[in-house]
């Protein structure tokens, strides 16, 4: 008769329907569950959605009214720079101004005595916004639904007037919260935001300020009710501004719900949602806090929800749920006494007798259980797991000391094996040296391919170390592009260095993937020890790769390390190693080398350059530093900078009413070779919102180096997207006149050392005025870089050079004196 095989499912559904029950019971209380954190969430995201609807017209208008006020001060300190006043242009702004936000009680300036002409005496009581001095203290306020105009009272009181005499003091913005003024005899109460007015030499001019009223802030916080509950308006100092359930708690401190540090935790530049006790109820509510950040001043809009509002839902399903649900759990508890018992503990007894004889050790023991159902089939399961398990010891043994890729024993094999040979090491003799074997280049090369090539290139360089050291050492691969190899029992240094240089004549052959062809060099650098000690192995990494460091400079050669190497590396890994935190610390900046046009004699852009100011080294030079940034790769994150920082400056000059400057920046080989390369640019023009057209980018012909094609469609692009060419350093090196009608420029920039003793050489006179002329019939500008003389000048001017740039006009300055120059020179020309 044939044997009936039941699942445990189906035994335990055959004994008893009761499992149903179960299900039923554990169905209702997840239910339950998942309805209470839905019906919550449900909730909260209602009350954050209705609190925007406050928060976001009120953030809206503090923002508006910075936005006018930096528009009004800038308008003034414009005037005040041009030495000239215009009160009444002056008070039709600030009119007009608040017309525009109906959400302001009144909008007022009030300049110094003298302040920007040094004609206040002839404004004398003129108007009823001039004082007896002729100072002017105009006050546009909104009363009974008109715009009428005053003059600013009590100013000069220290307590009364500290709208004035707060920014004054601090020559920063003030928020001067919850004060009292009087309005035609009527005493008001108002929040101020005061702008102060300096002039470039930070000196104090007057202020411009935005009042708004108490009472309609308070009116309208009132109004809202989100889910029944109310929203309040906190200070910095923890003061309510507004109150919309306790009007009478207005301009009185916080009332906490625990202590200050619980408050002081919520508070921040985000928001934050906690359920606390309410310190007037006493019961559970929901507590949003938003941060509003006014300029420089950071408020919040705290809204307070009673939990059981949130949860009204909820309770109409719980009491339906808990008689079904106490039934359900009762019938179940029956039922699985009975089943536990007869069923399963038996087995689960024999498993647990089996797992803790291995997880002792015993990997023999087997899981002996007949049960013809599932219990059997996890038994069967548990010992081919075993199995398994012996199989999986031995693959992650190889994985943790192997590289996957090479085949090569790794770092932590390396270290193995070194234990290994202290143990032993009465019975070696002879040195022990290592070899650090860094490609060159490499990261470039690996940017222009894919994966696949990469590992394949990887592989095959192993293939060749590894062929070339045969048994005389082992190779190890550290990872990346580097590889050890250890050789023992050196007897003479020359062996050694013997054996380098076969590795070097190897690895330099060139390789052919895919129909291309690679020559690729290595650096080695070799350290030699005597002694096996427990920090051999760590001391001959290091110092190999130290002396692989210094032979990186030369490139395909190997360096033996000694200790004087140290002194040589000493302040180019400091370089090295400060250069991305240097970058978050803003360390780095940009100077400006005014460009001046001939024909006018007006400064018409700027070169960009990089400076670096280093806290321990002090000024670092660029040919210090960009080097190692483009050996490191540094290089694509610092270009981006420069150019990200030379864009904003553009922008800003151009809301300093310095119109169509272009700001010239360097970029090296290495940006090039990025495949988004125009996109990143594209993207840091459009985000400064200013014109590609306003942006030159100084290219040198290295970038052809490597994929000249690919770099010639990159330029294409760039003259597409609008941005300008210019090839630099025309003049030095292997200067083609070929790349002129390959390459789509704008400007070739003449170096410095071509027109170094132009003066008094004819020869190099002539030779000028030829590059001039082939350049001017290719419809390119010409530069000329380095002029430092009034003799280089006039022969430059005469040959019809467009541009020049050079220490007889300025050397780079930084931006605020660039501005300087800009307006003195473009003033006399």
């Amino acid at each position: 008769m044939r044997k009936i095989r039941l699942s445990i499912a189906q035994k335990l559904i055959f004994s008893i329907g009761l499992l149903v029950i179960l299900s039923f019971g554990l169905l209702v209380t997840a239910h339950l569950i998942k309805l209470y954190h839905s019906n919550l969430r449900e909730s909260e995201l209602l009350a954050q959605t209705e609190s925007m609807a406050y928060i976001n017209p009120f953030t809206k208008t503090m923002d508006q009214t910075m936005m006018m006020l930096e528009t009004l001060e800038v308008t003034m300190t414009q005037m005040g720079k041009n030495q000239m006043q215009n009160r009444e242009y002056i008070v039709e702004l600030l009119k007009q101004m608040l017309i525009k936000h109906p959400d302001l009680l009144g909008v007022y300036t009030l300049w110094e005595p003298n302040a920007y002409d040094g004609k206040d005496a002839f404004y004398k009581n003129k108007n009823s916004y001039d004082d007896a001095t002729g100072r002017f203290i105009p006050y546009v306020v909104r009363e009974d639904q008109s715009i009428q105009l005053l003059a600013i009272a009590n100013y000069e009181d220290k307590e009364k007037g500290s709208f004035y005499q707060t920014p004054k003091l601090t020559k920063s913005f003030s928020l001067i919260e919850p004060y009292s003024y009087d309005i035609d005899g009527k005493s008001i109460m108002m929040i101020s935001l005061v702008l102060p007015l300096l002039n470039e030499q930070n000196e104090f001019l007057g202020i411009v300020g935005a009042d708004i009223s108490l009472e309609s802030m308070q009116k309208q916080i009132e109004a809202f009710r989100p889910l029944g509950g109310y929203s309040t308006i906190i200070t910095t100092d923890n003061q309510y501004l507004a109150n919309g359930k306790y009007p009478e708690l207005v301009n009185t401190p916080y009332r906490l719900w625990s202590n200050k540090d619980e408050l002081e935790a919520m508070k921040g530049t985000d928001s934050r949602i906690a359920y606390t006790r309410d310190s007037q109820d006493k019961e559970t509510v929901l507590r949003l806090l938003h941060p509003i950040l006014v300029h420089n001043v950071l408020w919040h809009i705290e809204t307070i929800i009673p939990k059981k509002n949130m949860l009204s839902n909820y309770y109409k399903s719980l009491w339906e749920s808990i008689l079904i649900t106490g039934i359900a759990l009762f019938l179940m508890a029956i039922a699985m006494v009975s089943l536990v018992r007869k069923i399963i503990l038996v087995n689960i007894y024999k498993v647990v007798q089996a797992t803790s004889a291995v997880a002792i050790g015993g990997e023999e023991q087997q899981l002996a259980i007949h049960t013809n159902d599932e219990f059997e089939y996890m038994a069967n399961h548990f010992n081919h797991m075993l199995i398994q398990r012996k199989e999986a010891e031995k693959l992650i043994e190889y994985q943790s000391t192997h590289d996957l890729m090479t085949g090569l024993p790794n770092r932590y094999a390396y270290h193995r094996h070194m234990e290994g040979k202290l143990a032993e090491q009465d019975k070696k003799q002879g040195h022990i040296a290592l070899l650090f074997i860094d490609l060159d280049r490499f990261k470039m090369i690996n940017d222009m391919l894919d994966h696949t090539m990469s590992d394949q290139l990887l592989q095959k360089m192993a293939h060749r170390i590894m062929i070339t050291v045969g048994s005389s050492g082992k190779v190890f691969r550290f990872g990346g592009d580097e590889y050890i190899v250890l050789l023992e029992q050196v007897t003479f240094l020359h062996v050694a260095m013997h054996k380098a240089e076969e590795i070097l004549s190897a690895i330099s052959q060139p390789i052919g993937l895919e129909d291309r062809m690679f020559y690729i060099t290595a650096s080695i650098g070799m350290s030699i020890h005597h002694e096996w000690t427990p920090a051999t192995a760590d001391q001959l990494v290091k110092e190999a790769d130290i002396a692989m460091y210094v032979a990186k400079k030369e490139r395909n050669t190997c360096k033996l390390y000694s200790p004087t190497i140290n002194d040589v590396t000493k302040k180019e890994l400091i370089l090295e190693s400060s250069m991305s935190k240097a970058l978050e610390l803003g360390q780095f900046m940009l100077y400006y080398q005014p460009k001046v046009d001939l024909a006018t004699g007006s400064i018409y852009g700027a070169e960009a350059l990089i400076r670096w100011n280093h806290p321990e080294l002090g000024m670092v030079s660029p040919l210090d530093f960009i080097p190692i940034a483009e050996k490191t790769g540094f290089i694509i994150s610092l270009g981006e900078w420069v150019l990200f920082t030379a864009c904003q400056q553009i922008k800003e000059w151009e809301r300093m009413g310095l119109q169509q400057i272009s700001i010239s920046v360097n970029m090296s080989m290495i940006q090039f070779q990025q495949k988004q390369i125009v996109h990143t640019i594209e993207r840091i023009i459009s985000d400064a919102g200013i014109r590609p057209h306003q942006i030159e980018l100084e290219i040198t012909e290295s970038i052809f180096m490597d994929n000249a094609a690919h770099t010639l469609n990159i330029l294409h692009e760039l003259q597409q997207l609008g941005v300008k060419l210019s090839l630099d350093d025309f003049g030095t090196g292997y200067s083609s006149l070929s790349y002129l009608q390959n390459i789509p420029l704008h400007t070739l920039k003449i170096d410095k050392s071509f027109i170094s003793g132009i003066v008094n050489d004819y020869k190099k006179q002539m030779i000028f005025k030829s590059v001039v002329v082939i350049a001017h019939n290719l419809n390119l500008k010409v530069v000329t870089e380095g002029v430092e003389t009034e003799e280089e000048l006039r022969i430059i001017n005469d040959h019809h050079c467009d541009a020049a740039q050079g220490y007889i006009y300025s050397p780079p300055v930084a931006a605020p004196r660039f501005v300087q120059l800009y307006m003195e020179h473009n003033k006399e020309a």
